[in-house]
């Protein structure tokens, strides 16, 4: 069996998919399918918040109770702990149609639970500690009643009050501390920060990076232009993008998304929304790939997936892209925010196609090391032998 010291296990894969199609949607399908090729029994279980949209007024305003403790879907869970019998359950996004309600029947069927921690959701309403274009630690240092007043989760005051319901009510009953076997946190910073903050504990969380399946790219080995791809809003750096683009108007620039800021006057080609494997194409056909983020990230799968390709990439120097790209070996790096700096990237990659292509190759390797499906299995194991199941 591929699973040594117990054959097969039975895993449970459950998330709650967003009305836009997301990182978190990817890693979840690209676990389910890796663990049915290694020989594993896999049941997925799924909401998606686009059922919300058919909700009538009085449907829509239970979700302010069902966020915190959704005994519906509380029962479904048991339902099918009950039948398929899982060792393990993979847990990622439970907000709104789940909710933590969801890892006491599994704790009662002897199911460890892992949960995925794929943004800050647990101390910051927004899920990116990023409020009216800066940083912001407002809930950390002073309770969560400003997300309230902020209306940071969807722009809701409503909805704002039910994330802080549920958080407050978990956080009481120590949910997180009694009903999960292990958390995986995507970076050291998010670790620490979750640590630190009380909310998880030291004993029971592990970093590691997302694991992607992503084919090697054909054609050039530095290509040509630079591409931008992610949602145009404020945390993502667009503004930074657009100042560093008009210093460099020379260099091409693409840029590929939509969002609340689409479109602005854009000198760059503006390609607006595209399917994933266009975003690949347009990826693995340019000199690098654009990632001036200005809020602490996860792990970014756009830029895993550039790594695949054998193209570098120009981050920005916060969490979760830094510990990414390695300054120099697969890419280059900028202090957040600064325009110039990253233009003077892209001039630099634009004038030297040999050192795009050095980086490419390099990032290709650090990929099939560290985020390829095969490195993201071997994790898998050590989660495993963590919870009692291998040797």
């Amino acid at each position: 069996m591929a699973f040594s010291g117990t054959g097969a296990l039975r895993v449970l894969i459950i998330h709650n998919r967003y009305r836009q199609p997301g990182g978190e949607d990817v890693v979840a399908a690209a676990q389910a399918q890796l663990l049915r090729e290694k020989g594993h029994e896999v049941q997925v279980f799924e909401k998606d918040n686009r059922e919300i949209d058919g909700y009538g007024l009085l449907r829509k305003a239970a979700l302010f109770f069902k966020t915190a403790d959704n005994l519906a879907a509380a029962e479904e869970i048991a339902r099918v702990a009950r039948s398929f019998k899982p060792h393990v359950a993979h847990v990622h996004n439970t907000l709104p149609l789940l909710s933590p309600a969801i890892y006491a029947p599994l704790a009662a069927s002897g199911v460890k639970v892992v949960q995925f921690l794929h943004n800050y959701r647990l101390v910051c309403a927004a899920g990116t500690l990023y409020r009216d274009g800066a940083r912001c630690a407002l809930c950390l240092d002073d309770g969560l009643k400003h997300a309230v007043r902020c209306r940071c989760w969807t722009g809701s005051m409503f909805a704002s009050l039910a994330y802080t319901r549920m958080v407050e009510r978990h956080r009481r009953l120590r949910t997180w501390h009694t009903k999960v076997d292990l958390f995986v946190a995507l970076n050291s910073y998010m670790r620490d920060l979750l640590v630190n903050a009380g909310v998880v504990p030291k004993e029971r969380i592990v970093v590691q990076p997302n694991l992607l399946y992503v084919a090697p790219a054909a054609g050039s080995a530095a290509g040509e232009g630079f591409v931008f791809a992610a949602r145009l809003v404020a945390e993502k750096g667009v503004a930074t993008l657009l100042k560093a683009q008009a210093l460099v108007s020379d260099v091409p620039l693409a840029v590929i998304g939509d969002g609340p800021l689409l479109p602005q006057p854009v000198r760059a080609p503006f390609a607006g929304y595209l399917p994933h494997a266009e975003v690949l194409k347009r990826i693995a056909a340019a000199r690098a790939l654009v990632f001036p983020s200005e809020w602490p990230e996860g792990c970014p799968s756009t830029i895993i997936e550039a790594m695949a390709l054998g193209k570098p990439v120009i981050a920005s120097r916060v969490a979760g892209a830094a510990e990414l790209v390695q300054d120099g070996v697969t890419g280059l790096l900028f202090e957040p925010g600064d325009a110039a700096a990253l233009a003077a990237c892209m001039k630099r990659l634009h004038e030297d196609p040999e050192l795009a292509a050095q980086l490419g190759r390099a990032g290709r390797e650090r990929y099939v090391s560290e985020y390829s499906p095969e490195a993201g299995y071997r994790r898998l194991l050590e989660n495993y032998r963590r919870l009692g199941y291998g040797s």
